[in-house]
């Protein structure tokens, strides 16, 4: 059990659990209410990184050049069935950001989201992880600017903890409030939306990202197509 779930259950008439939605016409949480059966499974990390195009991401986030190549969903799909160690990345290009999607673990995405920013980039990580914890981290030319774990964003960290008070009010989330969000996880994903001006869209029945131009006007929508380049990375933990 984590701290802040040890503090909650601990105290419970402290808290008030919540969910939000989206108060205005932006991506709202709902867009991210993927299921765990849905594209990338119970466990995964989505990096929105500015400035940097798919190889550099790649090599970012520890990639050789050597190991940088086409993978399909199908290979990922196994990937989550083998339970090895090491994680499997693929990126695709939108606008001026480049998406990752990281099937596995790393043990400090803080230093990796840190390392994509430099040189005056951005960077903004969300990661959903039941076992080793939710996160939430925005970095600006090397430093975390905003860090949370989802489900309290009440508790930021950074150098500007209060930089993104806006976009969370606009999804519902009361900064000074100490209010436990309920459908944190597609939360933060919105909230990195929001930021990047990207949207990823889960896709079924042969609908592409223009059935959505309407409903996201202003923003980059990304409907990742298969294979996609990307690579297999040995375990940071």
């Amino acid at each position: 059990m984590h701290v802040h779930e040890a503090y909650i259950a601990a105290n419970p008439d402290v808290y008030e659990v919540v969910r939000v939605f989206a108060q205005d016409s932006g991506v709202g949480p709902g867009v991210y209410d993927w299921s765990e059966d849905g594209p990338l499974g119970p466990i995964y990390t989505i990096a929105f990184v500015r400035g940097l195009d798919e190889r550099e991401v790649l090599h970012g986030l520890g990639a050789e050049a050597q190991d940088i190549r086409l993978v399909s969903d199908e290979e990922v799909t196994a990937y989550r069935m083998t339970g090895i160690s090491e994680e499997i990345v693929r990126v695709a290009r939108a606008g001026d950001w480049t998406v990752a999607e990281c099937k596995g673990r790393r043990g400090n995405w803080r230093e990796s989201v840190e390392s994509l920013s430099r040189d005056g980039g951005e960077a903004i990580v969300v990661q959903r992880d039941g076992t080793a914890g939710d996160s939430f981290i925005h970095a600006v030319d090397g430093r975390a600017a905003t860090s949370f774990t989802p489900s309290c964003p009440f508790d930021r960290q950074g150098s500007a903890p209060d930089g993104l008070n806006e976009h969370l009010r606009a999804l519902g989330i009361d900064p000074a409030a100490g209010d436990i969000i309920d459908n944190a996880v597609p939360a933060a994903l919105a909230l990195a939306s929001r930021i990047s001006g990207v949207v990823i869209i889960d896709t079924v029945d042969n609908v592409g990202p223009e059935a959505f131009a309407h409903e996201f006007r202003g923003l980059v929508i990304l409907d990742p197509e298969s294979p996609r380049l990307g690579a297999v990375i040995s375990s940071r933990w």
